[in-house]
């Protein structure tokens, strides 16, 4: 699914777009609406949107919330979801590794909203997998979503590891699953952030948190501040070690692709045998 940076580029794409201090003047309803919008009965989104102005537009970890004049929306694209205004491409602001429709293809369209202006944001959706919700008479900060929602990667600070270690304590859980939690800081990662940052900490995936050691942390704070550098320089992913790679950027063994856990739902982890040398499991 879209990680933190895409969210973020979304978001900056979308006020660029000029949506902040628009007014929804009628919501356009097609085939796949009704499972994203599944929250209430259609005809009721289309009551309570029309004429709602679009206030603000924020993001958390990978979650955008949209502050209305009557209300709040809280938008997750999961694996395959993506708005566009028409009219505007994403252009250079937003690469992605997943199978999600950039160009803007009406193919996967499922709503429109309608804005003065003649503007027109569609939302595209390839699986119909989002998740998007209304909330009446409520601010974004009001959001049980939002507060419960870790300080994401965006502005990650590191803590004494004192404090880390005595969290850890209480968890059992490797590292990688550790980092993708969107309610432990930092939030907003998923499988190919966590793959790298674990990947330039040097450390296996599969590294218990409760054994790690100072150092080991130190690794892995430095890991995270150099991925966030890399992912606010540009779009693109050429910086990649691991993640969609055949050799390791660093020691060019090849690398290892592996179900995280026993289960059809796990996610693949990409991650070098070499330089990330084997744990326990």
């Amino acid at each position: 699914m879209p990680e933190y940076y895409e969210v973020k580029r979304i978001c900056s794409y979308l006020r660029e777009a000029g949506i902040e201090g628009s007014t929804i003047q009628d919501l356009e309803l097609l085939p796949g609406s009704e499972i994203l919008l599944k929250q209430l009965p259609l005809p009721q989104w289309k009551k309570r949107l029309k004429n709602e102005r679009i206030l603000s537009i924020q993001t958390k970890a990978k979650y955008t919330f949209i502050q209305l004049s009557r209300g709040a929306m809280v938008w997750h694209y999961r694996f395959t979801g993506i708005p566009h205004m028409e009219g505007q491409n994403y252009g250079n602001k937003l690469y992605t590794i997943y199978n999600l429709p950039v160009d803007g293809s009406m193919q996967y369209c499922r709503f429109k909203l309608h804005l003065d202006g003649d503007k027109i944001l569609s939302y595209l959706d390839t699986r119909c997998l989002s998740d998007i919700k209304y909330y009446p008479n409520t601010r974004i900060d009001e959001l049980e979503t939002y507060q419960k929602l870790a300080p994401d990667i965006g502005h990650f600070q590191v803590q004494p590891f004192s404090i880390w270690k005595k969290q850890q304590n209480k968890r059992k859980r490797d590292l990688k699953l550790e980092l993708q939690d969107q309610f432990t800081a930092p939030s907003g990662i998923g499988n190919y952030l966590a793959c790298e940052i674990l990947a330039y900490a040097q450390l296996n995936p599969w590294l218990s948190v409760a054994q790690m050691t100072e150092t080991q942390y130190n690794r892995l704070c430095q890991a995270i501040a150099t991925v966030k550098q890399l992912c606010e320089k540009k779009a693109t992913y050429r910086w990649f070690r691991v993640f969609n790679q055949q050799k390791c950027a660093f020691c060019k063994q090849p690398v290892l692709r592996q179900k995280h856990r026993l289960n059809r739902s796990s996610q693949t982890t990409h991650y070098c045998p070499n330089c990330q040398q084997e744990a326990p499991r």
